[in-house]
């Protein structure tokens, strides 16, 4: 569990580096799964995760993004209801309830992987209100840092509201403005060693740098929503299909598990 000042700190900056979550052995699993689901990912015997596509589109500087493994392997099924990240998440957001809104692994190659650039996670959610009752939490599945593409957030980003226009705008990784109206903007980078979890706030600011190290990055983000998050059916998504939900009623469903419940938390 979370101790006060980590809860503050988030509440603070948008965004917080945990604890280890999975070990060695755990870690090795959940590789091997990511490579078994990239490789059978045209075998329409196999379960597949909801979408795997290349980011940027760039073959040359790809960023593999797989939605939904937990459809496609129970290792990673497992891993969005463990119970240390979900007791936490819950903590962070003083939530009743949560809910998987759904998962994303994002593998940058040795060498080439590209960059991530400058976003919002709750505004890329247009299905989703209102957007500050979701919270990510991201598993390192290799040592992260800045050689190899680690996360860069912009601490008190999360309190600004949507800001889409504006951090769509910022055409290259280096060149973030100094203000953002009247509020300084700084960037911070946040390594995380291979299992350990790092959370951050729907509206944080974020993103990451391309891989240029000899060593593969590898990631997977659980993004949770608390009983707040209602279904808005103006906007798109990928997972829109999905929705068995009407128009401003919570979203709940099967492929939207509840993963915690205040009234039996465990």
């Amino acid at each position: 569990m979370l101790n006060q000042a980590q809860i503050h700190r988030f509440h603070q900056d948008g965004f917080l580096l945990g604890d280890q979550v999975l070990d060695h052995a755990q870690v090795e699993e959940l590789r091997v799964e990511l490579d078994r689901v990239m490789r059978d990912k045209e075998a329409e015997t196999k379960l597949q995760p909801v979408h795997i596509a290349n980011l940027g589109g760039n073959p040359e500087i790809p960023v593999w993004q797989i939605v939904n493994m937990w459809q496609a392997s129970d290792t990673f099924r497992s891993l969005s209801c463990n119970s240390k990240i979900v007791e936490e998440v819950a903590q962070l957001s003083s939530a009743r309830e949560l809910r998987l809104w759904h998962d994303q692994v994002q593998y940058k190659p040795a060498v080439v992987g590209g960059i991530t650039g400058w976003h919002q996670d709750s505004p890329l959610w247009p299905i989703l209100s209102p957007k500050t009752a979701q919270i990510s939490a991201w598993v390192a599945l290799d040592d992260v840092d800045e050689s190899n593409g680690c996360l860069h957030m912009v601490p008190e980003s999360h309190k600004w509201g949507v800001c889409s226009d504006f951090v769509h705008q910022i055409k290259s990784f280096h060149s973030m403005p100094k203000l953002f109206q009247d509020k300084e903007i700084r960037v911070v980078p946040c390594p995380v060693k291979k299992g350990y979890v790092h959370y951050h706030h729907g509206l944080t600011w974020h993103g990451s740098y391309q891989n240029s190290s000899q060593r593969k990055r590898r990631a997977i983000a659980n993004h949770y929503m608390t009983e707040e998050t209602v279904y808005d059916q103006a906007g798109g998504h990928v997972m829109k299909p999905y929705v068995t939900v009407n128009h401003g009623e919570k979203l709940t469903g099967k492929v939207f598990p509840l993963v915690w419940d205040s009234d039996c938390p465990a």
